[in-house]
């Protein structure tokens, strides 16, 4: 027992220990002072989740926020017809959460685990002072705020373009922000289903396949399973200029 003890104690600190780093060079704190790194992660807690697990769930009350340490998440809405919106994914260094942290109010969207992730969890009762006496820390979760509004923001403008430009599209915006370098291109390192992809671009699971396919016949990119490589971002990004439906 001590000895299973110690070990999760030790895996703690280290996830911890990664947290915080992440927090200094991938988050929006990351232009923070490393005495305020250092606050924000005095009261948090590690959190480990299976692939499938519900995170948030829209409507319930929200007490904190994460920072995601490894793994990634996907967000997403129930619509008036009960239809699920993926309205984006989450990856290491990312903020989740802030909305219902900084008003204690109502969760906005659903969070799922897409693969087992690690996070840590800051909750409202120790953010709250720490951003109500430090202007960083405040504007530092704001600028976050933004871009995540930005991309939101592109993600409906994409819904006018015609279905090869749409894919196309994403697949440019998520080599770029989930992309990892493959020997052959940039690998979207994220387990995504097709469902998942349709979702999030309200198209069908089916046109999602076929373009797909198109994008591989035309050696844009390859596939294997979930895995996406993107071999060339630059046909993708004229793909996606294309005329709006």
């Amino acid at each position: 027992m001590t000895s299973n003890r110690s070990a999760a104690q030790v895996s703690a600190a280290d996830t911890r220990a990664r947290a915080r780093s992440i927090l200094s060079t991938r988050s929006a704190f990351q232009s923070c002072s490393a005495e305020l790194i250092d606050e924000i992660m005095k009261n948090t807690v590690v959190v480990r989740l299976a692939r499938g697990d519900i995170v948030y769930r829209q409507g319930e009350k929200g007490d904190s926020m994460m920072v995601v340490v490894s793994g990634s998440l996907k967000v997403t809405k129930l619509t008036a017809e009960g239809k699920e919106l993926v309205l984006g994914f989450v990856r290491p260094g990312a903020l989740i959460g802030e909305i219902a942290a900084l008003d204690g109010k109502e969760r906005t969207a659903n969070v799922t685990s897409l693969e087992a992730t690690e996070a840590v969890t800051i909750y409202r009762r120790d953010l709250l002072p720490i951003l109500r006496k430090n202007a960083d820390a405040m504007f530092a979760l704001l600028d976050g705020l933004c871009d995540r509004l930005r991309t939101t923001n592109d993600l409906l403008e994409s819904y006018t373009m015609e279905s090869s430009a749409r894919v196309a599209a994403c697949l440019v915006r998520l080599a770029g922000t989930h992309g990892q370098t493959a020997k052959d291109g940039v690998e979207i390192d994220l387990k995504l289903t097709q469902r998942d992809l349709g979702s999030h671009l309200g198209l069908t699971r089916e046109t999602i396949s076929r373009t797909l396919s198109d994008f591989r016949d035309e050696g844009l990119i390859s596939l294997a399973g979930q895995t996406i490589v993107v071999h060339n971002r630059e046909d993708l990004a004229l793909i996606a200029e294309g005329s709006p439906d």
